[in-house]
């Protein structure tokens, strides 16, 4: 665990702290919801969704949040301007209070949102993900004329995934054309809540220096800091055929054929035979990938699909604890309120 010299910011979205050192604040969580095949989205291009289960996935969430002192955010992802008109209105109607991310892989969607959340007085929960090497002149222009002042700001330098080309990125900027880093273009938008991100690379893409570039941005920036580290594992082609696709014959799988005596052992600890065996050898990494960030001080987990909760939040709670022993040696104390050691010991 570290203790870092360089004055560390927190941020306040309607009191969940998000910064700080290591310790001080239980880390935040962001679920993502109606993201790509999402159960809970009718019609992606509208925006009409089955409510009784998003609010249901929402509910868990806080529970789950209030149980075990682990506070949420949700990723609300949208590749339209209406949907994210609609989803956006749904979350304000379940929960007044708590912050949520505005995803998209279409320029033009993201930008709208930009518009929408200003109109509709939502800015200041708002959090724009993301500022990187391939923002679009329109989205420049659409934050710099909203009121949204928090965004993730992405350390992602294709060219070059070491330590010093994710730092590059942020600070000169160089990729796509950018004259500028990602932080000097956050500051001409108007952000002063930046969220680093440290960029998710895939194994033997430069994985390692994506968790190394947590301890550079929190050292040098004093930013708080995280990712969706969940996407290396997404990313692994050997794990997807570890565990098999609709398409693709699982590998594991192929081990227990004609071996009834080791299948019958094995049921007996995963529920769900085969198929329970298939979805823990997948979650161990898909999970434990966000335990090494934590470990390193990063401040944010965008794990993925919220359907991941369960999983997710109590590893979580297990790591924030034993960092949190660990600093205190190193004269660093919890800060916050609500804390799994407050809730879970």
């Amino acid at each position: 665990m570290f203790k870092f010299e360089k004055e560390q910011k927190v941020w306040d979205f309607n009191g969940t702290k998000l910064g700080g050192q290591p310790g001080e604040y239980p880390t935040v969580l962001a679920a993502s919801i109606f993201y790509n095949k999402h159960e809970a989205v009718l019609d992606d291009k509208t925006g009409k969704i089955n409510k009784p289960m998003a609010e249901a996935l929402w509910n868990r969430c806080q529970t789950l949040s209030d149980a075990t002192g682990i506070p949420h955010m949700i990723q609300i992802l949208a590749e339209y301007p209406e949907a994210f008109e609609s989803y956006i209105s749904w979350f304000d109607s379940i929960d007044n209070k708590t912050a949520f991310l505005m995803d998209s892989s279409v320029p033009k969607a993201l930008a709208h949102a930009c518009k929408y959340v200003t109109d509709v007085g939502l800015a200041h929960r708002a959090i724009y993900n993301s500022i990187n090497g391939s923002i679009a002149q329109e989205n420049i222009d659409a934050l710099k004329n909203s009121d949204v002042d928090a965004a993730i700001v992405l350390a992602f330098n294709p060219a070059d995934p070491s330590v010093a080309g994710r730092e590059k990125v942020l600070v000169e900027g160089g990729v796509a054309g950018q004259k500028m880093g990602m932080i000097p273009i956050a500051e001409e938008c108007g952000i002063t809540r930046p969220i680093l991100d440290t960029a998710a690379t895939p194994l033997g893409l430069g994985s390692g220096s994506a968790y190394r570039e947590i301890l550079a941005c929190k050292a040098i920036h004093g930013f708080p800091t995280g990712g969706a580290y969940h996407n290396m594992t997404v990313a692994w082609t050997w794990l997807r055929r570890w565990k098999g696709t609709h398409k693709t014959p699982s590998l594991l799988a192929e081990g227990y054929k004609g071996n009834d005596v080791l299948l019958e052992q094995m049921s007996k600890h995963y529920l769900g035979g085969i198929e329970g065996i298939k979805q823990a050898a997948w979650s161990a990494p898909d999970i434990g990938c966000n335990m090494i960030a934590s470990t390193l001080g990063a401040d944010l987990i965008m794990y993925g699909p919220i359907e991941n909760v369960e999983a997710m939040i109590t590893a979580q709670a297990y790591t924030d604890i034993t960092v949190l022993e660990a600093m205190r040696p190193l004269g660093i104390d919890v800060k916050a309120e609500s804390h799994p050691i407050f809730k879970l010991i």
